[in-house]
């Protein structure tokens, strides 16, 4: 029987999607400003480098290595192709992401004069992926998992930074996002 205190597993992983789209709106919108700033704030920067070097990977992994198998296993039995070709995209588009995130992106954040226009492409597409897990993966866990696949799920999500799924870092509640877009 599920742990009523524990949040909901598909819950937290909305409120962490939307933790994550509101720091890459700030991201984007501080990249498609005029170069006056050529290089973000240090404190906005440095909270942009530890959330995806941290709660977003632990995201994709969470998806990919919990909740992707598990739809994958609920439907054992029956045709999943249309399913697995949904989790498997979306697990390729998350790897490329963290890939352009380690290869470019991130070391643009820390340049004197960044390139723009490849940051917002990546803060976009990475807004694209968000929106494709929230919209079309995440309704379908709560009607096709089953009770142990969503245990499974709660424990994965309590085992996420605290500051992930609304919580800060001494359980006090929502941490919530700066949604300044003036900057990042």
């Amino acid at each position: 029987m599920p742990d009523s205190a524990a949040p909901a597993p598909i819950e937290t992983l909305l409120q962490a999607h939307a933790r994550t789209r509101a720091l890459l709106r700030t991201l984007a919108a501080w990249a498609a400003q005029a170069p006056a700033d050529p290089a973000p704030p240090m404190r906005r920067r440095d909270e942009l480098i530890a959330w995806f070097d941290g709660p977003a990977p632990a995201q994709h992994h969470l998806l990919d290595d919990v909740l992707f198998p598990a739809f994958i296993e609920s439907m054992a039995g029956s045709d999943a192709v249309c399913l697995k070709g949904m989790t498997q995209g979306l697990s390729a588009q998350g790897a490329r992401l963290q890939h352009r995130w380690h290869g470019t992106i991130r070391a643009q954040l820390m340049a004197a004069a960044p390139m723009r226009d490849t940051i917002v492409a990546w803060a976009e597409d990475y807004v694209d992926y968000l929106q494709r897990a929230d919209e079309e993966l995440l309704p379908m866990a709560e009607r096709l998992l089953d009770d142990d696949a969503m245990a499974r799920l709660r424990e994965a999500c309590a085992a996420l930074p605290p500051w992930i799924g609304g919580r800060d870092d001494t359980g006090n509640g929502a941490t919530g996002a700066d949604t300044d877009s003036r900057q990042p």
